[in-house]
This record gives structure tokens, C-alpha cells and sequence, in this order.
């Protein structure tokens, strides 16, 4: 009976409709399974070097981003050396030309031209320049946040000698998906509102970092009220890789056992589909205020001694590796500063001052 019902339920369901073409941009899956075959082995489309004879502005711009370091960045390599995968090597030195020779140059060239603009042999753009000597295929969500996603938006993988067979259901990088659900997700350049499509400024930028977290203090009779507002960043902060995280600190130089810490990041727990699950989520959503009030007798310390602010984003999972990636700082200090108390226990002081 069951068959028959089954059977049945087919004939009588909806005659599926021929599913739209993918994008021309559009390789593989996201989540990086397998690299990305830009179709051709001719050096004038892959090589970012010569990309520059016409566009040297835009060149010099992609040459000292995060993604022309995807493939050689300190903190990638360290890592890399210790759980060598090829699933890594798929958004790091993504294409197939690049993994016939990791140790070659055009492999360090890490995320570059061909990366996004190369497809069956044909430069990819939203736009035909009327004088572009490319054979150019149009497609007009071409640098999209669907585009994005295919290296920033994709669940756990099941792993096989340390290549993906499968992924997950489970969220591993949710940066589309968080920007998705915040205030610019309607705006018309989408990620690229905020991040130059060639520089690729985010979290290992100084402005950028300085400009998506508000951080103000006050010193409120004997209590410290902090306060971090995700001001300007279209997604939850921290994001991307799933060991970052943000420390609050505060405490007083004479009594650092007594600093009070609070943890910004994302905590998992393994499943049976080989996935993991999220069991721990306090970054900031766009918009967000996250309010602290430690009163200042728990910092010990004497009354009339400097309460100390750190704001400190981690780029790893451990602060202190056991060895530090060459030229690629682990750490950034978002802000830093000190605040005096107040002359009488019932004023309210607000502001910064020089870090004593």
C-alpha cells in the first residue's frame, strides 16, 4: 500500500520545471569541494601580472589585499603546515592551474584575477567595457553577495584524507547570511558597499575594524559601563573564520588576577553528520549594543588607580600561538585606553584618555 501511495503521489505532483542556468560565474557549489577550473591555460587571463599593462591601478590595489595573500599569509601557512588539506587549498589558491604547482608562483598568487573573472576560457564581468579586448560573458550578478558566498557562505564538510566528500546542514562561515539579515542587505552594490571589490579591506584592517565597533565607557560613581555597539559593519562582528573572536578587557595595572574579560565569538560541538553545531553565539549583529557593568570594587586595585580598556580582536583560535606567523600579526588592538576615577563616588565621568 505504501508503494502504491507513493507511486500515486508521483504521478499527481507537479510536472518540475527546467531549472534557470547557473550564473556564468558559478564553478562549483559553495563551500569549495572541488577547485575552480578557469578553462584555459592562457597566461595573458591568469596571470595577475598581466593584468596590469591595463588596469596596473586596480592590480596594485588586489597586491597588497588579504586575498592576493589567500595562498601565502602567515597565519594560513602556519595552520596549513599543521592540518594540511586540500578543502583549505580550494579557497586559498583556488583555481587548477595554481594546484598543479603549490609552490609555484602563479599559486601565490592566492585569490586573484582569474580567481573571480575567468569561466570556460572567457572573462566574467557585470559589464562589457566598450573597449575591452576580452571575449566578455556579462552576467549581471557578477560580484553579488551570491558570489561572495562561494568562498564566505557554506556549512562544515565531511572530510575524506582531508578533501570534502560532502557538506553539512550546519553553518561554518555565515557571513552572506548574516549580512543577509542585517540593515545594507538591500542596497544595491551589496558586500561591496562596504568592501572594495580589489582591496578586499575587512577584519585584518585597521579601519574597517575601527569603524564597525563603537566602543564608550563611563565611570559611574563606583560601576564601569562599558558599552560596544556594532555601528557600521552589514553583518555580525567578528566573522569569517570561525576562530575569531573579540576579548573586552578591564582591570586595574596593580591587580591584573582581578581583569574582568568578556568573549565575543561563535563555540561549536560536533554532530553525527559530521557537522557541528552552534552552541555558543555572542558576536554582535549589526545594530546591536552589548552593555557590561562591573563595579569597580571587583578590579581591586586602589580607588584612586587608572581603570584600564582593551578591546582586543583575535584572529586565531589561541592569542598566543606557539609560534607566531612571519609579518602576520595574530592579534589586533581595536581600541585602548584608560579611564580616571571619578572625583566623587555619585559623578558620572564618560571619555577616554592615554592608556598609563
Amino acid at each position: 500500500m505504501r508503494a502504491l501511495l507513493v507511486i500515486l503521489a508521483a504521478c499527481s505532483a507537479p510536472v518540475a520545471q527546467p531549472r534557470e542556468a547557473p550564473p556564468a560565474w558559478q564553478a562549483r557549489e559553495s563551500g569549495g569541494t572541488q577547485p575552480i577550473d578557469p578553462g584555459t591555460t592562457d597566461d595573458t587571463l591568469l596571470d595577475a601580472k598581466g593584468c596590469a599593462s591595463c588596469h596596473a591601478g586596480i592590480v596594485k590595489q588586489w597586491s597588497t589585499s588579504r586575498h592576493a595573500m589567500a595562498w601565502t599569509a602567515g597565519i594560513f601557512q602556519r595552520e596549513y603546515a599543521v592540518r594540511p588539506q586540500g578543502w583549505c587549498v580550494n579557497c586559498h589558491a583556488p583555481l587548477t592551474t595554481q594546484q598543479r604547482d603549490l609552490d609555484g608562483e602563479r599559486a601565490g598568487q592566492g585569490v586573484d584575477c582569474a580567481t573571480c573573472h575567468v569561466r570556460g576560457g572567457k572573462f566574467v564581468s557585470a559589464k562589457h567595457a566598450a573597449k575591452s579586448p576580452h571575449a566578455t560573458v556579462v552576467d549581471p550578478s557578477f560580484g553579488s553577495p551570491a558570489f561572495c558566498a562561494d568562498c564566505h557562505q557554506f556549512t562544515f564538510p565531511v572530510l575524506d584524507d582531508g578533501n570534502a566528500i560532502a557538506m553539512t546542514r550546519h553553518p561554518m562561515q555565515n557571513t552572506v547570511a548574516s549580512f543577509a539579515a542585517g540593515p545594507f542587505a538591500h542596497e544595491r552594490d551589496g558586500c561591496l558597499t562596504c568592501h572594495n571589490a580589489h582591496t578586499a579591506a575587512g577584519g585584518h584592517d585597521d579601519g574597517m575594524r575601527d569603524a564597525a565597533i563603537e566602543m564608550t565607557s563611563c565611570m559611574n560613581g563606583n560601576t564601569v559601563e562599558v558599552a560596544l555597539r556594532n555601528a557600521n559593519a552589514g553583518h555580525s562582528v567578528p566573522t569569517g573564520d570561525i576562530h575569531r573572536h573579540m576579548f573586552l578587557r578591564v582591570w586595574r595595572s596593580s591587580a591584573p588576577e582581578s581583569m574582568f574579560q568578556a568573549f565575543f565569538g561563535r563555540r561549536f560541538e560536533p554532530v553525527a553528520d559530521g557537522g557541528k553545531i552552534t552552541t555558543w553565539d555572542s558576536t554582535i549583529a549589526p545594530g546591536e549594543t552589548k552593555r557590561f557593568e562591573i563595579p569597580a570594587a571587583d578590579l581591586r586595585g586602589d580607588d584612586d588607580e587608572p581603570i584600564n580598556l582593551e578591546l582586543v580582536y583575535v584572529f586565531i583560535e589561541n592569542e598566543f600561538p606557539r609560534r607566531e606567523a612571519d609579518h602576520d600579526p595574530s592579534t589586533a588592538s581595536i581600541t585602548r585606553y584608560a579611564l580616571m576615577p571619578s572625583a566623587s563616588s555619585a559623578a558620572a565621568t564618560c571619555g577616554r584618555s592615554a592608556m598609563r
